[in-house]
């Protein structure tokens, strides 16, 4: 598998970090996951990588509630990235919020491929995997 199959997870709890790689390395075999804390960290990834296409995650799991950028400042700063990086990489937001506006503004974004909720669960990410 090369590295163009990564997935990134975006997410600052460690208890969801953990459960959401364990699902994809147990349900969907994928062994090359990338943690980022924080969304200024996977956007300083993404930004500081996007002349190497190897090193582009094929997958973003992005949770929607953090603190300092959240899931839609991540979106909006991703939206100005280079174009080879919004088109490699495919965004699925996962998220614990209720909010039905929230909710309703994700599920229109054009940029995320799918909204499910948390925890990852088994088949949560067909078709998208």
């Amino acid at each position: 598998m090369g590295q163009k199959n990564m997935i990134m997870i975006v997410d600052d709890n460690p208890l969801d970090q953990m459960i959401t790689a364990q699902v994809l390395r147990n349900t969907y075999g994928q062994e090359q996951i990338m943690v980022m804390e924080s969304a200024a960290k996977a956007l300083a990834y993404l930004r500081e990588n996007q002349h190497d296409p190897e090193a582009m995650p094929a997958l973003i799991i992005l949770d929607l509630d953090m603190p300092e950028i959240n899931g839609f400042g991540f979106l909006k700063q991703f939206s100005e990235l280079a174009e080879q990086i919004k088109n490699t990489c495919k965004i699925v937001v996962l998220t614990a919020s209720e909010q039905l506006e929230d909710l309703q503004m994700m599920q229109t974004d054009p940029r995320v491929a799918k909204l499910i909720p948390k925890p990852l669960r088994k088949n949560s990410l067909v078709p998208v995997i």
